[in-house]
């Protein structure tokens, strides 16, 4: 993810299964962190590091990247089934990207 004078970055994480829920891990970290230091990542305004989505339903995740310079490296992993996790190339804002899950 893109980093231009910000305190945030949005995620968007759609779930576009019609049946089954989805159980993943999310983390963020500045690019130059070598000891890859988790920045905070909140649920509306809750810290949360763990996440399921219902079938068909989305959540905006928030990163605090007000002390990092450079890049930030999003990682998002799932716990069990899927067929993939892909980058909507809709959003145009550099601070703000969507993800779905299939």
């Amino acid at each position: 993810l893109a980093r231009a004078n910000i305190d945030n970055l949005y995620v968007k994480v759609k779930n576009t299964n019609q049946k089954l829920s989805r159980k993943f891990t999310i983390n963020a970290y500045s690019k130059n962190s070598t000891n890859k230091d988790s920045l905070p990542i909140f649920i509306e305004n809750k810290p949360t590091n763990t996440d399921t989505l219902k079938p068909e339903s989305e959540k905006v995740y928030r990163i605090d990247v007000s002390k990092v310079t450079g890049q930030v490296v999003f990682e998002i992993i799932q716990k069990e089934g899927s067929s993939g996790i892909k980058v909507s190339k809709k959003s145009k804002n550099p601070s703000a990207v969507e993800l779905h899950i299939k």
